[in-house]
């Protein structure tokens, strides 16, 4: 026994290899690709559309010209096929020789694990594990086969050289890890399947991730993307260059590695940029990535901020601004349907309605710096990321409108540095006219030089894919709007110029142009020309129709990944507008505990949404608030609805909570009970 475990020792470390590549610790990028799995579309029968299919990725591959990619294995579908393995050959032989390749075995490049296997896999392709240096990051690949059939002896020998390899890289910036079969798909504690570790070995190797500072895992195997984090270790799961399950699609990983970051993102294969920009000469900002706290849009929950309510006594000069109706804010006058919760606030204001105990009902104005504190205090405590500023285009076409947004804008930025909250800007087109499109774009750049919204010292502006990131919303609604595709594309095409990313506010049927969106194939042009989509969701369904939009969710992901395109849902407690429209029923769509919040939580996120949209923090005009409401409103001529008996914070808490379950820190998807 003691002679077989040596020749098993000696045997695994001779496929182990160590490669140096010189480089400096400049910003560069590289490419990992997986599952081309030659054979796998037309089971063994053909192998053209693989061959098409791979064609893209080596000619992308080739006019990118990284330094080096990395071949997360499944080359082929059968470990026994000479053509499929001529054929994958041979387009590898076809990649630059200024590019090296790396590769590891998938589990159908080797089959069942043995010496024979596995010496028939090394005289197809070469080693089966690697580590090399690139400046002064470390890579490394391991071969998960052994791993996931638990061959004891093997995995023992590997897991002391992967020690050993770590123990090496004590002085790089990043240490990353490639394998083909994930270590975990989304969570740490989720079920063993056929696209995971086991719970033992899972555990083992996180650990020693862990341990040595690994910042990423990049894997395969699933055909399809997923994404895990435990603790600050990153689980990149990425789609095939070949064969798509689920909601997959073709593409392989862009990884951009700087001197204090580095961003991953899959690119679908007809999406693949004709070249890689690691410092963007557009952008017109001086901003350092180095400060910038929020790199990406990804992993976030983000919630709606009006912020659009004012008092005749806080000094904006706007009277009861989204509160009064008709002009006026007394019982039977109003448009908010939930009463804010005012104990905690540092500045109050009594109003003409009383509470049951007779008292003036009081509220809060969002034009006071300690109210905006408050509510980033409140975020920060319950866990919800940050927010998207509100700022319609009609509120900034005055001095007046456009001062009291400014002050809010400028608490908000405060208090998201004060409490590490993401913040970011969304212009509102609804009520624009033909021609006020240049009120925005007069108005971002003076946000941009005059206030340096993107460029503080301690920026928590959020950024995606190296740029800062700025909302457009009411983009291709059919209600008769007084702009359209010209305008929209003018301020489209003004954002990209000064390097800025995009998020487009559409309709819920914007993929089909249907119903609430324009039928007009234009607006699938402007969708492209952005990087996130966000479809407006809010009032569409309730508790008991809600399955159709889960399944057009899907659709919607899937559309946006075969198109190179982010998506953010947007998610609401409730609705409710009665005192606002008047034939309108109180708790139009009611709130249910939480549970109505629930089902668009688990929906959106095991659907495959990376980042969430909370409609609205404080929107009480339509009943669609997270922040703190009271269960005790004014009673009298004007009626209010209620958190049903819940806590003022249950929102607040139950969207903390789903901030985990997008990030996989939640054990299970049901509803959680404080």
């Amino acid at each position: 026994m003691r002679k077989k475990i040596i020749s098993v020792v000696c045997f695994l470390l001779a496929v182990f290899v160590s490669h140096g590549i010189a480089a400096d610790s400049a910003p560069f990028f590289f490419l990992q690709l997986s599952d081309p799995q030659f054979g796998f579309i037309d089971n063994n029968k053909s192998i053209s559309a693989e061959t098409e299919a791979m064609n893209k990725a080596v000619t992308a591959i080739n006019q990118l010209k990284p330094p080096f990619v990395v071949i997360t294995g499944d080359f082929v579908n059968n470990s026994k096929s000479k053509e499929q393995i001529a054929a994958y050959k041979s387009m590898i032989a076809q990649i630059d020789s200024s590019v090296k390749v790396y590769m590891i075995p998938g589990n159908h490049d080797i089959g069942k694990v043995s010496r024979a296997s596995i010496d028939n896999y090394k005289k197809n392709y070469g080693e089966t594990h690697f580590s090399f240096r690139y400046g002064d990051c470390t890579f490394i690949g391991i071969d998960s086969n052994i791993i996931k059939e638990e061959d004891k002896e093997r995995e023992e020998v590997q897991f002391k050289w992967l020690e050993q390899e770590l123990q090496k890289t004590k002085d790089a910036r990043f240490k990353f890890v490639f394998t083909h079969c994930s270590v975990f798909l989304k969570r740490m504690d989720e079920p063993v399947n056929y696209s995971n570790f086991s719970l033992p070995m899972r555990e083992k190797y996180v650990r020693l991730f862990q341990k040595y500072g690994v910042n990423a895992i990049f894997a395969g195997h699933l055909h399809n993307n997923a994404y895990g984090k435990v603790g600050n270790m990153e689980m990149i799961t990425i789609g095939p260059v070949g064969k798509v399950l689920g909601t997959g699609y073709q593409g392989m990983n862009l990884v951009k590695v700087y001197p204090d970051r580095f961003i991953s993102e899959f690119i679908a294969l007809n999406q693949f940029p004709k070249e890689v920009v690691m410092s963007d000469p557009a952008t017109k900002t001086t901003e350092s990535m180095s400060r910038v706290r929020f790199k990406s849009i990804r992993n976030l929950v983000m919630a709606g901020y009006q912020g659009w309510f004012n008092t005749p006594e806080d000094g904006a000069g706007l009277g009861w601004k989204h509160f009064e109706k008709e002009k006026e804010f007394k019982p039977g006058k109003c448009t908010i349907d939930l009463w804010p919760d005012v104990s905690e606030y540092e500045k109050t204001y009594e109003t003409a309605f009383k509470l049951p105990d007779e008292t003036p009902a009081k509220v809060f104005s969002s034009y006071d710096a300690s109210t905006t504190d408050l509510h980033f205090k409140w975020m920060k405590q319950y866990g919800i990321d940050g927010v998207f500023m509100q700022r319609f285009v009609v509120s900034i076409r005055n001095q007046k409108g456009k001062d009291n947004y400014n002050k809010i804008l400028n608490n908000a930025v405060l208090s998201a540095e004060k409490y590490d909250r993401a913040i970011c800007l969304m212009y509102d087109l609804s009520g624009m006219e033909a021609g006020e499109e240049d009120i925005l774009i007069r108005d971002w750049k003076e946000l941009c030089e005059k206030y340096k919204l993107v460029s503080r010292n301690n920026n928590h502006y959020v950024y995606h894919h190296g740029k800062p990131l700025v909302a457009v919303w009411g983009i291709g609604f059919n209600d008769r709007r007084k702009y359209g595709y010209e305008q929209v594309k003018k301020i489209i095409d003004f954002l990209k110029s000064e390097g800025c990313s995009i998020l487009v506010g559409v309709p819920t049927h914007w993929r089909t142009l249907t119903i609430d969106a324009v039928s007009d194939t234009r607006l699938l042009e402007l969708v492209k020309q952005a990087d996130i989509v966000h479809p407006w969701l809010v009032g569409r369904f309730d508790n008991n129709t809600y399955e159709p939009y889960r399944k057009s969710i899907e659709e919607d992901i899937k559309w946006c990944k075969a198109n190179g395109k982010d998506y953010m849902p947007v998610l609401f407690p409730g609705f409710s507008w009665h005192n606002m429209k008047k034939d309108a029923p109180q708790n139009m769509i009611p709130r249910l505990g939480g549970r109505f919040f629930w089902k668009q939580v688990k929906g959106a996120v095991d659907a495959g949404a990376e980042s969430l949209y909370l409609a609205m923090f404080d929107e009480i005009d339509e009943g669609t608030a997270f922040f703190k409401c009271t269960n005790t409103p004014p009673v009298g001529e004007s009626s209010f609805i209620t958190y049903e008996g819940e806590a003022p914070d249950h929102y607040l808490w139950l969207a903390g909570e789903a901030a985990k379950y997008l990030r996989g820190e939640l054990r299970s998807s049901r509803m959680p009970v404080r």
